[in-house]
């Protein structure tokens, strides 16, 4: 499903921040130029404003429902025919699936985008977007896992704050027995996370090695955080429901749901609208660790990407426009979620601390602390992990098995699917 509009800037230009000062005089008044653009419908505002800011510069923006992008762009390619020249990716696996010998859309940005703006972006966030070794992409918005709970209700129930997986465990135990929950133990991106906590190597991308995953299941670094799961979900502490489904949802609206691990977008997008969490309660702290571990490693759900076309005729504007659509504060202080580039993501986040809907205003404080802890991994693949997660871990739990016994289904599962999609397996 697509729909198509022409944005025809004609305002004066403003500041454009860094990326317009990078990029000054790549195009000219003289020179106008019009550049084909693939967007969701949540970045239309913002190819709007780029639009409405830069005189030289047409964008035909047509919007493209994210499930039929990577079909439609392989389509246009193989046609050779209406080819946009900048993408927004809202799957971070469409990167992988974009910059292959038969769909070999994206342009590598490496040199193309100044190391100092590069820097700019949070630890890691980039990661999705770094693929054999060259950048493809650059992040719009940050997904990562913190902890999401309900500040008066955990001071009512006399518990602390747990700062650990052990004391996650430990306060999940607990509370089970009084009907609470701690979140969910079904859903994949969420079952990923517990386990890429541990720092399990569930498809991990191998430095310097093109197209070399590491997959290997069966350390203490796996069956740990699977144990523990397992723990969770026989005591009724990790509920056996979907965050989306209507048993869980209706768990969480009456109270029975002090505390989860989510991304941060579920505070705004599923928690305040879906939960119903009432105004002054909401409150968030940041990824938890194993005992032994220094510091958190905590896995992400979702966040966009930008790129562009490597064979367009306007590599210059289409670098500036990339740029400027990730990294312009302006632009990005009334963005949709959590910005990855680090001075737009402190401009953004000062609504968020005046949101009287929150318990105070130390969230935005725990999302931007949090993002020094993104897991280095969380990169695009050509192929899903979390379906085949969902084909063997969640499908173990629905007939009444332990994570633990269904680790060697997914391994294998892993190990089939990268091969099958062009990848040596270590």
């Amino acid at each position: 499903m697509t729909s198509q509009r022409s944005i025809v800037g004609k305002n004066a230009a403003i500041a454009g921040g860094l990326a317009t000062a990078l990029l000054a005089g790549a195009a000219t008044a003289q020179d106008a130029i019009t550049l084909n653009v693939w967007s969701d419908t949540p970045r239309l505002a913002t190819f709007e404003a780029y639009d409405q800011s830069h005189d030289n510069v047409t964008l035909n923006v047509v919007t493209v429902a994210p499930t039929d992008l990577v079909a439609k762009l392989q389509l246009a390619m193989q046609a050779r025919s209406e080819i946009p020249d900048v993408i927004f990716m809202s799957d971070i696996g469409y990167g992988a699936q974009l910059s292959t010998r038969r769909s070999n859309y994206l342009m590598d940005l490496s040199d193309k985008v100044p190391q100092a703006l590069q820097d700019e972006f949070y630890p890691n966030s980039n990661s999705p977007c770094m693929i054999n070794g060259k950048l493809l992409c650059l992040r719009n918005d940050m997904a990562h896992m913190i902890v999401w709970y309900n500040k008066a209700q955990m001071a009512e129930l006399g518990k602390a704050v747990p700062t650990t997986w052990e004391e996650f465990e430990q306060l999940g135990a607990e509370l089970s027995s009084m009907g609470y929950s701690l979140g969910t133990g079904v859903e994949p991106w969420p079952l990923v996370g517990y386990l890429m906590s541990g720092g399990c190597e569930i498809a991990l991308p191998v430095a310097g090695k093109d197209d070399t995953l590491k997959i290997d299941l069966t350390t203490e670094r796996c069956l740990k955080p699977a144990r523990m799961v397992d723990n969770m979900l026989a005591n009724g502490s990790l509920s056996k429901f979907g965050p989306f489904e209507p048993d869980f949802v209706n768990q969480a609206k009456t109270g029975k749901v002090p505390l989860m691990i989510g991304p941060t977008w579920f505070g705004e997008y599923v928690i305040k609208p879906t939960y119903e969490f009432a105004p002054g309660l909401l409150a968030a702290a940041l990824p938890l660790k194993w005992a032994d571990q220094d510091q958190p490693l905590t896995w992400s759900w979702g966040g966009g990407t930008y790129g562009g076309w490597k064979d367009t005729a306007h590599q210059d504007a289409v670098v500036d426009l990339l740029i400027w659509s990730s990294s312009d504060v302006a632009n990005q202080t009334s963005a949709v979620t959590l910005p990855a580039h680090e001075p737009s993501a402190l401009a953004w986040g000062e609504k968020l601390k005046a949101d009287a809907y929150y318990a105070d205003d130390g969230v935005f404080a725990a999302e931007v602390d949090s993002a020094a802890y993104s897991h280095p991994g969380y990169a695009s693949l050509r192929f899903s992990v979390a379906d085949a997660v969902a084909k063997t871990l969640v499908q173990e739990i629905g007939t009444g098995g332990k994570i633990v016994d269904a680790l060697p289904a997914l391994q294998e599962e892993l190990i089939n699917l990268a091969k099958l999609n062009g990848y040596s397996v270590e």
